[in-house]
């Protein structure tokens, strides 16, 4: 993250610097630190409860991480909690609709597998009774990747 947002920012230093990552291998938070204090201008965030292994980083640990620094953005804590704890209870509505992941991935730098279609393949696979088998359709996944 540092080497290439340090590389653009030096290359294009008024060029507007979004990043956006998902969490899948739980690196997230670091590199989404990372990408702001090499000179990015915005890092993308889920709100807590909804972030981590496909989605987005936690922005509470994101904004933990930059308290008292230069790049402190700013952002009322509490509303941030208030605004998550809201969400998380809505989440419980959809957990009927969950993916069934329930913990990083560091395999996802082998396999590559986005975030969204990691949960979209594992519903195909488990739609088709190939959901005990997710390790080999993975290790498919990567040798055709």
């Amino acid at each position: 993250a540092t080497l290439l947002i340090g590389a653009l920012r030096k290359k294009y230093p008024d060029l507007p610097i979004h990043v956006h990552t998902h969490d899948s291998a739980g690196t997230g938070v670091a590199s989404m630190v990372a990408c702001a204090q090499a000179g990015a201008d915005a890092v993308d965030t889920a709100t807590d409860s909804m972030s981590g292994m496909t989605s987005q980083p936690s922005v509470g640990a994101v904004l933990a991480s930059l308290e008292g620094s230069d790049l402190e953005p700013g952002l009322n804590v509490h509303h941030v909690r208030a605004i998550d704890t809201y969400w998380s209870q809505l989440r419980l509505m959809y957990s009927p609709f969950e993916a069934g992941i329930h913990g990083t991935d560091n395999e996802v730098y082998e396999h590559e597998i986005p975030g969204g279609q990691l949960t979209n393949m594992m519903f195909q696979a488990s739609q088709l009774g190939l959901g005990a088998q997710w390790a080999e359709t993975k290790k498919a996944y990567e040798q055709a990747n």
